[in-house]
């Protein structure tokens, strides 16, 4: 006579809900990093070697030690607006080259920009080729 019960309690965990609750995990990431956008529209311009076929009438240069110097005069930056709209008023294409040290204040070259942009001139950055 055996006196042993027939019910035995399985102590093992059930592995299908959880491997489930991890496949629903990794189709949800990868529907989110799908409509995630991390990069921003950006209108690049076309590298190219071509130049203007005349020199600008405005030529800014910025010095290392931030110094501006238009056409080759050293121009206080509040004075610079009205120098350069001087500079390009018999320019046609009002076009305004800009040479900025490697070494110069990134916020200086942006004043140049900004000038720029709100007179409606064309600015040309300049390089080494």
């Amino acid at each position: 006579m055996s006196l042993k019960s027939q019910n035995k309690i399985k102590l093992e965990g059930g592995m299908s809900s959880m491997t489930d609750l991890v496949f629903l995990l990794l189709i949800f990431f990868i529907i989110l990093s799908a409509l995630a956008k991390n990069a921003v529209d950006v209108d690049l311009p076309q590298g190219g070697a071509s130049s203007p076929s005349k020199p600008a009438l405005a030529s800014v240069v910025i010095k290392p030690d931030n110094t501006i110097t238009l056409n080759n005069k050293t121009v206080d930056l509040a004075q610079i607006e009205s120098a350069i709209l001087a500079a390009v008023a018999e320019d046609e294409e009002k076009v305004v080259e800009l040479y900025g040290d490697v070494e110069s204040n990134y916020g200086t070259v942006f004043n140049i920009i900004e000038i720029s942009k709100r007179n409606q001139l064309k600015v040309l950055l300049m390089s080494k080729k």
